[in-house]
Parts: structure tokens; sequence; C-alpha cells
């Protein structure tokens, strides 16, 4: 089993093997994650310099191989406008149920896909949300200051 922290190496040899571990958007923030990566290398990765893993991100390097983080895309809600007072209603819809709004594109906002809120926001906002596949990055969640 390969013990991995996250680590977050910037340049890595063009010979080298890459394999990947395959987690959801909301797993980034976990101190432990035990994995197989695509090659199925068993994996123990422990979070411990940042707050969340991001997408893309090399967490082991060897003579052999290197490790990658992948976010898999999931089903989103997205909102797309340019009209700032219906992006802070969606914001404020979405925050009422306590759940993170992501911003996906310019002027794109996400929230993964839950039945009911999908119900609510697309009657409300008629034609401005859809279903889509995105990768939600914990970074580009908006935060309250």
């Amino acid at each position: 089993m390969l013990e991995l922290t996250d680590h977050n190496y910037q340049s890595v040899p063009s010979n080298l093997r890459e394999e990947h571990i395959a987690i959801e958007w909301f797993e980034a923030g976990r101190s432990l994650i035990k994995r197989n990566t695509s090659a199925d290398t068993p994996t123990q990765l422990s979070r411990r310099f940042a707050k969340y893993l991001q997408d893309g991100q090399i967490v082991y390097q060897n003579q052999e191989l290197f490790v990658r983080i992948v976010i898999r895309p999931c089903v989103c809600m997205v909102l797309r406008t340019h009209d700032a007072v219906v992006i802070g209603c969606f914001c404020f819809d979405v925050g009422n149920r306590h759940l993170p709004v992501f911003s996906v594109d310019d002027n794109a906002f996400a929230v993964a896909y839950d039945a009911r809120l999908y119900e609510a926001l697309s009657s409300k906002f008629k034609g401005l949300i859809s279903l889509e596949q995105a990768k939600l990055i914990p970074v580009k969640a908006l935060h309250q200051f």
C-alpha cells in the first residue's frame, strides 16, 4: 500500500507512468482516503498541508510513477445568467438549504443535483436552470465573508 500525503508536486518527468485517484467533490476535504489508483494500486492518502485536495494535484512521485488527484464530474443544477439579482436569489435559495454553490464558468453557478431542489429552482428560474455534468472544484466554491 502506498502511503501518500497531499504534497503538490509541480514538475514531473515525462518518462513516468501516470496513475490517478478519482474522488467525488465532497471528498476533497477528507483527512484520510483509502482508495485504489486507476492501475489498482492500493493507497492511503492523508491530507495534511491544505484544506482541500485539488483536481489535477500530484500527490506522489517516485522513479516509476506519479499519482494525480482527479475530481469526478457529477450531475449539477447550473444557473447561467448575467443578472446579479437573479444570481443573488439563486445563492440565497440554495444557501438556505446549506448547500455549497460553485462558480463553474463565467456567469455560471452550480450546485450538486437534488431532485426536490431542482423542481423548486427550475420553476422559480424558468429557462435559466439546466442539468449538466460539471466538476465541482473546492476552490471555486462561493464563500460567505
